[in-house]
């Protein structure tokens, strides 16, 4: 019996016993000797070496075991396609861990460039800051000096116009 499994998951055993007759791929079939065919040969081959291995046995009889041998051969080739369907799901499994794995990998590296970039980015970004902020002090030192010459000047020029309407007054 093969398990059925998607995306790690089992969803059960499948068995392939048919109901009416009884038989499925883990009974046992009569101690008898079959001929087997490939599904893709006649049916009527499958009758022909059934009859000519068995031919002691009734009429009745035949197509009972001509039907039971075809049950256990589909059964077969049934567990046989589950088990490569399920081989080639753990392959797929297998690609696909392996491909996110490398994507990761890929994406952790782009991400490592990016902030690399950007701190590259900000150093440079950061020079040229400091060195306007450099010379905005520069010149902020020289508008507070210019403005306090300012000052004096004005003190110097009110002093001169008091002293001027105080002598044009006597």
């Amino acid at each position: 019996m093969v398990d059925f499994y998607k995306s790690g998951s089992s969803l059960g055993p499948i068995s392939l016993k048919d109901p009416e007759q009884g038989h499925g791929p883990e009974q046992d079939i009569p101690d008898e000797t079959f001929s087997f065919v490939p599904l893709d040969e006649s049916h009527g081959q499958q009758r022909r070496d059934v009859h000519n291995s068995t031919s002691s046995e009734r009429p009745g009889e035949e197509a009972t075991t001509v039907l039971s041998l075809t049950i256990e051969e589909i059964g077969k080739k049934a567990q046989d396609l589950i088990e490569r369907i399920n081989q080639s799901r753990a392959m797929d499994q297998e690609i696909m861990t392996t491909f996110e794995n490398k994507l990761m990998n890929k994406v952790s590296e782009v991400c490592q460039q990016v902030k690399e970039q950007m701190f590259s980015s900000y150093e440079e970004h950061g020079r040229g800051m400091e060195a306007n902020l450099q010379e905005l002090s520069e010149v902020l030192e020289r508008c507070s000096q210019l403005s306090m010459e300012l000052q004096g000047a004005s003190q110097t020029l009110s002093a001169i116009n008091n002293s001027l309407q105080r002598t044009a007054k006597n």
